[in-house]
């Protein structure tokens, strides 16, 4: 990878370094120090908008739960395959970005999606592109998610498949996060997909992270600045319908901010051609009872607070792993605090015979988490990370993606099991040194799965959303 270009350069200039704190820009004139992050005063819209003479299809909120357990569709061991209609595309839609539960916050509503997303910033927008499915007209659609209902932007695409684009709107997270957002569009992009990928078991879905970006970003009608595409997942083997046939209405709502870096780097790894979808995996056994996937995915929350006096079995951390890494060969390590069995220490998954470093390291999951408590409260903490040297800038929005879709998948199947799991950032500068690896190594992101101390509230239903208060994180001074 290029350090000096694209996503490469975006990468080093967004990297994080015990040399300054976390939300202090690099002193270089390619990143904005203009913007004051999380000023209330510039908080994008946390969902888009559409006019209102736009066809609209409301989509059933009674929800059709198939009672699979979430185990075995993690697993690999969908149910029987059954007709698309409107009311499993509305299924799959809510499970995956439907608003589940609501918060006041500084006199502000927010809103939570089923799907989690860093800082809780939710910057990805949903497009149901539509083929033969009962109820729905065929066409190009955006998923409103508080109204549960497709706003038809444009006409049919042509292909034979419905497929589900997803977008990223760098502002929403870089309001935050700033440059370095462009790393969570991707992150919450595959735990998005991971949910969506799961609720969507019994029309086969496939994945795609090389698609014609120009195409697609015309096909949604975003813009490709302040929206664009991340990632296409077809409901079916067939031919995506991903290629436009008349204009796209754009939405509205989408504050002109730009971070060049950010554009520059999605524009480094665009390309023309459709390619293949990823692999599948084969099906991982056993699996253990759990809840159905719908009831898991309700349940499951972004984890503020675990125990660390309480330890997983082993089963909680080999066949989350297992399931969680199904047809995705990112290198994972796994720093072990509490898990039966295992002794303490840093792991290459799937050797956990022989640890790369032994004891204690809890503070210094800490220390290199910037000093969030979750990454030493949790029975164990999961690292992706891969050689820079085996990237480019298509293949980087590929790795950050793929790792987010292991968090995701793994933060579904720890929820499964009775536990429970967060995603959470790193000092970039520390970790090769951490997991014995070359300076080289980029860094994606850490998952940490632990005993919860305290149960989430379940969403709530299309259209009914809980509402929830504020935990807060222990932080280490």
């Amino acid at each position: 990878m290029d350090i000096d270009t694209g996503a490469g350069l975006l990468h080093r200039l967004t990297s994080y370094s015990g040399a300054r704190e976390w939300d202090v820009p690099i002193d270089d004139p390619r990143v904005r120090h203009d913007l004051t992050p999380n000023d209330p005063e510039t908080s994008p819209p946390q969902v888009k908008a559409y006019p209102g003479d736009l066809p609209v299809t409301p989509l059933p909120r009674d929800l059709p739960d198939p009672g699979g357990p979430a185990a075995d569709v993690l697993s690999g061991r969908a149910g029987p395959a059954r007709p698309l209609d409107a009311a499993q595309l509305g299924r799959v839609l809510f499970l995956g970005a439907g608003v589940v539960r609501t918060m006041v916050r500084d006199g502000r509503p927010m809103l939570f999606r089923a799907a989690g997303s860093a800082g809780a910033r939710f910057p990805l927008e949903v497009y149901p592109v539509t083929r033969g499915v009962e109820g729905v007209d065929d066409g190009v659609h955006w998923y409103d998610p508080v109204a549960h209902a497709l706003v038809r932007i444009g006409p049919p695409a042509a292909g034979d498949t419905t497929t589900l684009v997803v977008t990223g709107v760098p502002w929403r997270t870089g309001w935050r996060y700033a440059e370095r957002g462009f790393r969570h569009l991707y992150w919450d992009a595959g735990t998005l997909l991971a949910q969506l990928e799961a609720a969507a078991a019994a029309f086969g879905p496939r994945l795609r992270t090389v698609f014609p970006d120009a195409g697609v970003t015309s096909l949604v009608g975003a813009d490709g600045v302040h929206e664009f595409p991340l990632a296409l997942l077809t409901l079916g083997d067939g031919e995506p319908a991903v290629t436009p046939t008349g204009p796209a209405t754009p939405g509205g709502d989408l504050p002109p901010v730009e971070f060049p870096l950010v554009t520059q780097a999605q524009r480094a790894g665009d390309g023309d051609g459709l390619g293949s979808p990823w692999p599948i995996g084969a099906a991982v056994e056993p699996s253990p009872k759990s809840e159905t996937l719908d009831a898991v995915i309700r349940r499951r929350g972004s984890q503020r607070r675990m125990d660390r006096t309480k330890t997983v079995p082993l089963e909680s951390l080999t066949w989350p792993m297992a399931a969680a890494l199904r047809g995705i060969e990112i290198p994972h390590w796994v720093a072990v605090h509490g898990v039966d069995g295992v002794e303490p220490g840093i792991y290459r998954w799937p050797d956990l015979e022989h640890p790369i470093v032994t004891g204690d390291l809890r503070s210094e999951l800490e220390r290199v988490s910037l000093g969030q408590s979750l990454s030493a409260d949790a029975a164990y903490v999961v690292i992706a990370a891969v050689p820079g040297d085996d990237l480019d800038d298509r293949s980087y929005r590929t790795a950050q993606l793929a790792a987010g879709v292991v968090e995701g998948r793994l933060h579904l199947a720890a929820y499964a099991v009775g536990a429970s799991a967060s995603g959470m950032t790193f000092l970039d500068s520390e970790v090769p040194a951490l997991l014995h690896e070359p300076g080289s190594l980029v860094t994606l992101l850490f998952t940490c799965v632990g005993v919860p101390e305290y149960q989430s509230k379940a969403g709530g239903g299309p259209g009914d959303p809980v509402a929830v208060r504020r935990v807060v994180p222990r932080l280490v001074d």
